[in-house]
């Protein structure tokens, strides 16, 4: 029999994690190839995985409710012989012995891994081991923190902590070694003799000197890790006023005790002299990277205004994450256009039940779709991303229109594919269908990805002009807003119109305010004259 790894598939364009929804087999179960395995939810979509192999699971590594980053192994099967994807021949027996020692241990190293993408470092948060403690495979080993998140690292192998490389708030590049394990002969990874492991811990290396709390200037981002910020936000204390001791002024929980005990507050504010210094002592952000934001501190409640908690959803908190992330990445600006649709009006009046007849159900989305296909068209800057890193703009090479739909589960934007050669009535059969879907839940990643551009559309639940957030890495949103009547002045008369509420939102690193009130413009054209708009498509 052969061993088959199935690894978190990306489901959506630029999609870097999901979240464990329903497992639909457990371990020891056969499963047939193509059959529903594990349901996995994002910010855009549930989608149900089927099974890649034919075989039986021995292996579920990530519960409902993990989080799983894509690449990440999530399940094991054993498989036919030559159906594995798992080289089991470059065993470590395989490479020439090592001399062992009596009993034939051998050590193991395990290095500082990349929890993320683009990191190249991590602090120190807690041990859960000990040197001469014997640990199993998968057990926690220590905790880990970055800018981004707080990871719990467990054990690769079975065996016995014989060196502890780094202490609590160290930081760790990725690649070091973490801690040396002694394992059974044939699991280490490093050649050589390998000592005993010590039966209890040793003494204790001679405490580092710590150094005396710089001034804390705070007119620089505060730095302090995830686990460091809840821990002063439980304990009721403000990080601005803490001077930390950590690599580069880093706030430790440390600095949180000494100050909430007095010993350790923070200094005058620094002149800016001092803050340049300490601004050319910051390692150089890399770019398009979220920045860290500080957390505000919530009352507690009181028995005169009692509260009460609700978990987020894996959903909403996808939805949460996708937004905090379009702010950080993107400034933003948005323009406002009030069109007089009369003539928009009558002509959906007039095809509506020719529509029905043929199975569409024609709404004004429809026609909104259309136009932006055009604008996306005349103006392609609307259809690209920008990618900081290597200071370059990426133009998409085709026109899918995203809608958003608003569901009892959140918020989905699957999207209508090469919706500039669809006839308006294609258009609408389509979100009807996407709309269906996801009422339902049936959203696939393909839905979801690849969008040129989105729509969303408040209107019809009574909102007019709004702000929307541009979705990521898109670099602008349309909002539609309701259509009212309301009073204009046409060839100097005053006359009752239906007036049609847009907003849009442009990312301003690629789209001028110019550019934006153009695109809009446009816009206002062929929403006036719906006769111009099937003309140009």
């Amino acid at each position: 029999m052969s061993k088959y790894e199935f690894k978190m598939p990306e489901l959506g364009e630029g999609m870097a994690e999901g979240t464990i929804g329903e497992w639909h087999v457990k371990v020891g179960d056969d499963v047939a190839k193509d059959a529903d395995m594990v349901e996995i939810e994002n910010d855009k979509s549930t989608s149900e995985i089927p099974s890649p192999v034919d075989g039986k699971v021995t292996k579920i590594n990530f519960e409902k409710g993990d989080d799983v980053k894509v690449g990440q192994v999530l399940i094991e099967f054993e498989v036919a012989d030559g159906q594995g994807n798992v080289d089991e021949s470059a065993a470590p027996a395989a490479k020439s012995a090592p001399a062992a020692p009596a009993g034939g241990a051998e050590i193991y190293q395990f290095k500082m891994p990349e929890l993320g993408e683009g990191m190249a470092e991590g602090t120190i948060g807690e041990w859960h081991v000990k040197v001469g403690d014997t640990i199993a495979k998968d057990a926690d080993m220590v905790e880990i923190e970055n800018d981004k998140s707080t990871s719990e690292i467990p054990s690769p192998v079975d065996g016995t902590v014989t060196k502890i490389n780094f202490e609590k708030g160290d930081d760790v590049k990725v690649g070091q070694v973490l801690v040396e394990l002694q394992v059974a002969a044939g699991q280490g990874n490093v050649e050589g003799d390998v000592a005993p492991a010590p039966a209890q811990e040793p003494a204790p290396a001679p405490a580092k000197a710590a150094p005396a709390p710089a001034a804390a200037d705070h007119s620089l981002p505060v730095l302090a890790m995830p686990a460091v910020r809840r821990y002063a936000r439980e304990k009721g204390a403000e990080l601005t006023k803490i001077a930390g001791t950590g690599h580069h002024g880093q706030i430790l929980k440390a600095d949180v005790d000494a100050f909430l005990a007095g010993g350790a507050k923070a200094a005058p504010a620094a002149s800016v002299a001092p803050a340049a210094a300490a601004a050319s002592e910051m390692p150089k952000a890399k770019p398009a990277t979220a920045v860290s934001v500080e957390q505000p501190v919530l009352p507690k409640a009181t028995p005169a205004w009692p509260e009460h908690e609700e978990k987020m959803t894996p959903v909403r908190r996808a939805t949460a994450k996708a937004m905090i992330r379009s702010v950080q990445q993107a400034p933003m600006i948005t323009v406002f256009e009030d069109v007089v649709v009369d003539k928009l009006w009558d002509h959906r009046k007039k095809y509506k039940e020719l529509a029905k007849d043929h199975g569409v159900h024609l709404t004004f989305m429809a026609y909104m779709t259309k136009a932006l296909a055009v604008i996306l068209k005349e103006f392609p800057i609307f259809n690209s991303m920008v990618d900081m890193a290597d200071e370059k703009i990426v133009y998409r090479d085709y026109i899918n229109v995203g809608i958003a739909t608003d569901t009892d589960r959140g918020l989905f934007v699957p999207n209508i594919k090469h919706a500039d050669s669809m006839s308006l009535f294609d258009i609408a059969k389509q979100i009807s269908a996407n709309t269906a879907k996801a009422k339902d839940g049936k959203l696939s990643g393909d839905d979801m990805s690849h969008t040129s551009m989105s729509i969303t559309n408040i209107g019809s639940i009574g909102g007019g002009f709004f702000t929307p957030i541009v979705n990521w890495p898109e670099v602008a949103i349309l909002g539609m807003g309701k259509i009212v009547q309301e009073p204009v002045v046409e060839d100097g008369e005053i006359k009752v119109a239906r007036v049609l509420k847009l907003s849009l939102t442009c990312d301003h690193r690629v789209i001028d305010g110019g550019t934006a009130q153009r695109a809009m413009n446009r816009l206002h054209e062929l929403l006036s004259d719906p006769e111009l708009l099937l003309m140009e498509g």
